[in-house]
């Protein structure tokens, strides 16, 4: 038994055989949005180094600005995976906990830091409790602690430098600038 198509259905057998220009153009455009998210996403550890970086250095400038407009004195504690900051209540430190942007904080897992209060070179990594742990102090003078932070990757020795004066000026640098 032969079946006769009609026009209408040879017109769209027709027109069925291939790709248009549209679909093509959709699927490249699709392609370049993945490959856009994999090209970010291997670039995300650089950022989240440099996010850290620059919050930290936010972080100091705003405790030494508090700890003048408030005349009490400040301190930031560094340990293994984080830091907190500290105010002294008229006997000991105590951790601000009153205050959302001084709260505590944790680093990621990626980002490490080595601390140089004052030219001292001290690790963080596996300090013993009972030792006095680094601060840098924010004096209701203005004065602060001078320090050098280098932020880095796990692993790794390039990272961002971060370093105060006495005075309470931060500079913040990559590893690879010259100094």
């Amino acid at each position: 038994m032969f079946v006769r198509r009609s026009p209408v259905l040879k017109k769209f057998l027709a027109r069925s055989r291939g790709f248009t220009l549209l679909e093509v153009l959709v699927v490249v455009i699709i392609i370049g949005v993945v490959i856009s998210f994999a090209v970010l996403s291997i670039n995300s550890d650089d950022k989240t180094l440099e996010e850290e970086a620059r919050r930290l250095q936010a972080l100091i400038g705003l405790a030494g600005q508090e700890a003048i407009l408030q005349s009490k004195e400040l301190a930031l504690q560094f340990d293994e995976d984080g830091y907190e900051f500290l105010a002294f209540d008229g006997e000991k430190w105590q951790p601000v906990t009153d205050d959302q942007i001084l709260r505590p904080r944790k680093l990621p897992d990626t980002v490490a830091v080595d601390y140089e209060p004052e030219g001292q070179k001290l690790t963080l990594k596996g300090m013993d409790e009972e030792a006095k742990p680094p601060r840098i102090y924010f004096l209701s003078s203005g004065e602060m602690t001078p320090f050098r932070l280098t932020l880095r990757r796990r692993g790794e020795l390039d990272g961002y430098v971060l370093t105060g004066s006495a005075r309470g000026k931060t500079e913040l640098r990559g590893t690879g600038d010259a100094d």
